[in-house]
C-alpha cells in the first residue's frame, strides 16, 4: 500500500509565516537591484525603499533592519533611558518571546498589563502608568503596543484604539512604539490603509519576513530625529550593512504585489479553523481576525506522537505550549493544503487522544497474577 507522505510530494509547513520563501519573481528584483554601500547611504535601492516606506505609514523617516526583534530593540533604546520602564501587554512579542533584550540590552523594566484578546484597555493603561510614577518605581518612558498580536491569535487592535491608548501615553510623557510586525494584515483585514494605525505612534517596526514573504528583513519608522537615533543604535548592536539592496528589493515588491494577497491567507485562516472546531477540537473560529488559528489540546495529550503522525503525512506543526498548538497560514498553504492539513489534524489528534487514553488505562489496571 502506498503512504499518505508518498503521494505527497511537498510539505503543508504550519509553524509560521517566516517559512515561507520568495518567489522567482521576487528573486528576480533582488538580482538585478541597484546597489552600494548602506553605511555610506549610497545604495539607492535601500534610500528609495526607505523612501517609500515612510510615505506609505505617513512618517518622516524609516530605516531598513535585519529583524523585527532588531527594529524594536534599536527603537526602544532610541525611545526611553536606561533605567526607566515600558509598559507592554502581559503577552506581547517583546515581553515573552524576544529573548529578554530589554533587561539585558536596553536596561529596561517591564510593567506587564494584562490585555484583552491582546489589547491594552484604555483605563488599565493610566493605572499602569500611576502605579509606575510612584517613587520606589522605574519610571516609566515607553509604552509598546503589538499589532497584530501573535499571542493573542494574530488579534487586531483597531486604529482608534492605537490612537487613544498613544494619547493617554503622550499625555503622560511616554514615547510610544508599535510592534506591527504583522500590520498589514491588521490593514488588510480591516480594509484600512496601514498608515490609520501609525498616525499617534512615535515608531513602528514591522516584518518583510511573514506573510509579505521576503527571505529576511525588517523596517523601523518614525520621526526623523527617532530613526537617526535608531541608526545609531542599530550600527551599536551590530546590525550595520553594505549592499543591502537584495534585501531592499525583495521589500520594494512585496509592498507592491505581496500585501493584498493576505485576504487569501485570511480566509484559508477561517476554514482551517472552522473545520477543525467542526471536528470537535477546541478553537474560538470567532477569534480568527488574521492568519493564526490556536486549537486547545489537553493537558495529558500524546505531543510526540501527535507531530510525528503529523510528519509522516507531510504536514508540520510547531510544538503544542501552554495547552494550545498554534496554527498560521500564508503564501504557501493554499485552500486545498488546508482541507488536506484540517482533515489529518483532526484525525491524528483523535488517534492520540485515544493513545493516551489507553495509557492511563493500562496504568491504572491492577497487575496481572500469573
Amino acid at each position: 500500500m502506498t503512504s499518505v507522505s508518498a503521494n505527497r510530494r511537498r510539505i503543508i509547513d504550519l509553524r509560521s509565516d517566516t517559512v515561507t520563501r520568495p518567489t522567482a519573481e521576487m528573486i528576480e528584483a533582488m538580482s538585478r537591484a541597484e546597489l552600494g554601500d548602506d553605511f555610506f547611504r549610497d545604495d539607492p535601492t535601500v534610500l528609495a525603499f526607505e523612501e517609500e516606506v515612510a510615505d506609505l505609514l505617513g512618517m518622516e523617516a524609516a530605516m531598513l533592519v535585519i529583524s523585527g526583534t532588531m527594529g524594536n530593540l534599536v527603537c526602544a533604546l532610541s525611545l526611553s533611558p536606561r533605567g526607566s520602564s515600558f509598559i507592554v501587554e502581559a503577552s506581547a512579542h517583546i515581553q515573552i518571546n524576544e529573548s529578554g533584550w530589554p533587561s539585558s540590552i536596553a536596561g529596561l523594566t517591564p510593567k506587564p498589563v494584562e490585555g484583552v484578546a491582546g489589547r491594552i484597555g484604555a483605563d488599565a493603561l493610566q493605572r499602569a502608568i500611576a502605579e509606575a510614577k510612584l517613587r520606589l518605581s522605574a519610571p516609566p518612558r515607553l509604552l509598546c503596543l503589538e499589532n497584530t498580536h501573535n499571542a493573542a491569535g494574530g488579534r487586531i487592535t483597531e486604529p482608534g484604539h492605537v490612537a487613544a491608548l498613544a494619547d493617554i501615553a503622550h499625555a503622560s510623557g511616554l514615547k510610544v512604539h508599535l510592534d506591527g510586525a504583522r500590520i498589514f494584515n491588521a490593514a488588510v483585514a480591516l480594509g484600512r490603509p496601514v498608515g490609520d494605525f501609525t498616525q499617534r505612534t512615535d515608531t513602528v517596526t514591522f516584518c518583510l519576513s511573514k506573510g509579505l514573504g521576503c527571505p529576511l528583513g525588517a523596517v523601523v519608522v518614525g520621526s526623523a530625529g527617532a530613526i537617526q537615533e535608531a541608526r545609531r543604535w542599530r550600527q551599536v548592536v551590530g546590525g550595520g550593512m553594505r549592499q543591502a539592496g537584495i534585501i531592499a528589493a525583495a521589500g520594494r515588491f512585496a509592498l507592491s504585489s505581496m500585501v493584498e494577497r493576505l485576504a487569501m491567507d485570511h480566509d484559508n485562516a477561517k476554514l482551517l479553523a472552522t473545520r477543525l472546531r467542526d471536528a470537535s477540537l477546541e478553537v474560538d473560529v470567532e477569534a480568527v481576525e488574521t492568519n493564526i488559528v490556536f486549537a486547545g489540546v489537553p493537558s495529558d495529550f500524546d505531543y510526540d506522537s501527535f507531530q510525528s503522525e503529523l510528519r509522516a503525512s507531510g504536514i508540520v506543526t510547531m510544538p503544542p505550549k501552554a495547552g494550545r498548538i498554534r496554527l498560521v497560514t500564508h503564501r504557501e498553504v493554499s485552500a486545498s493544503d488546508i482541507v488536506f492539513a484540517s482533515d489529518m489534524i483532526a484525525k491524528t489528534f483523535d488517534l492520540a487522544k485515544r493513545q493516551t487514553r489507553s495509557a492511563q488505562a493500562h496504568s491504572a489496571a491492577p497487575n496481572a497474577v500469573y
